[in-house]
């Protein structure tokens, strides 16, 4: 009887540490197996740095021109330009070409401030030059203030981060940033040779390299905007935040570095630190003669992203 009652047991007994063996099997082989896989995959099918930085300028093209936010944006813009273009350009223009044929005693930029402007060959760009370097410096420090703050807030970026570096994700957003705000000048620049054929078609070959070089010194002259607003958006909560910051600490620093050059003509040097600081010098100049002064905006762009990537590494997603 008591074979009968011990051999379920040595049976159950047995079931036991084979399906124990089974489950060791199940639990110690399977997972490094997948985890090997899984290490292979992001090693072969993950992205280069430069491949990453073509796909977060991508998304910055889809978020300002294929959202709603975006588009408004841009339209807001674009109505904005054209009665710039339609009224104070076109009309400042008219009275440049009139004294330049006219009247070499009074001038009406001599009134108002811009007498020096009168360095470009085309009265048109003369204008668009001297309202290029007040307004596209402030829409720069407007549109590229959520680089990176509002996704942080969100927790977004904290799963961005997991098919990509901190590195990348920082300076895609400022490349894409800047390409938009290239698309920007280039349209306003070309809206102005439009405004220029309409009063003489000839001018059309001449115009070109005028143009160009336009276009060119505007990209390095926001160039350092948009860097140190990269670096305030890898810091702060939110992009009202770090438009307000950039104003404090923009107008700020411009007058304790004037003062202190003021006082100690050896720190006159700490004037690179302030973003925009050359731009007096600058529309002293045209075409590309003003490129004499872009080793300032590179050196402050170099500068401000450097300290913002320092940010962005120690900062808490």
């Amino acid at each position: 009887m008591g074979r009968y009652l011990l051999s379920p047991l040595k049976v159950h007994h047995q079931f036991n540490l084979q399906l124990s063996g089974v489950i060791q099997v199940k639990w110690a082989k399977v997972p490094i197996t997948v985890n090997a896989s899984l290490l292979v995959e992001d090693k072969t099918m993950q992205p280069g740095f430069f491949n990453h930085l073509l796909l977060i300028c991508q998304f910055e093209l889809n978020r300002s021109f294929a959202t709603r936010k975006g588009l408004l944006s841009m339209v807001t813009f674009a109505v904005t330009w054209y009665f710039i273009l339609l009224y104070p350009l076109r009309f400042a223009a008219g009275i440049a070409v009139q004294d330049h044929g006219l009247n070499q005693h009074f001038n009406l930029f001599d009134f108002i401030g811009l007498g020096s402007s009168q360095h470009w060959s085309i009265p048109e760009f003369d204008v668009f030059w001297q309202l290029a370097l007040i307004i596209f410096p402030m829409l720069s420090i407007t549109l590229s203030a959520d680089q990176t703050c509002s996704d942080r807030e969100r927790g977004t970026l904290r799963f961005i981060v997991l098919r990509s570096s901190r590195d990348r994700i920082f300076f895609g957003r400022f490349t894409g940033v800047m390409l938009i705000q290239a698309l920007l000048i280039s349209a306003a620049a070309f809206s102005t040779l439009a405004l220029v054929l309409s009063r003489d078609a000839s001018l059309f070959f001449s115009a070109m390299p005028d143009l160009l070089a336009l276009i060119v010194n505007l990209v390095l002259i926001v160039l350092p905007f948009t860097a140190m607003m990269a670096a305030l958006s890898a810091q702060v909560k939110s992009a009202r935040q770090a438009t307000l910051w950039a104003i404090l600490i923009w107008t700020f620093m411009a007058g304790i570095v004037s003062g202190l050059a003021y006082y100690v003509p050896g720190l006159d040097f700490l004037k690179l630190l302030i973003p925009g600081y050359q731009l007096s010098e600058v529309a002293q100049l045209s075409g590309w003669q003003a490129l004499q002064l872009a080793y300032i905006p590179l050196i402050q762009s170099l500068v401000l992203l450097t300290l913002g990537r320092w940010i962005m590494t120690r900062q808490t997603l």
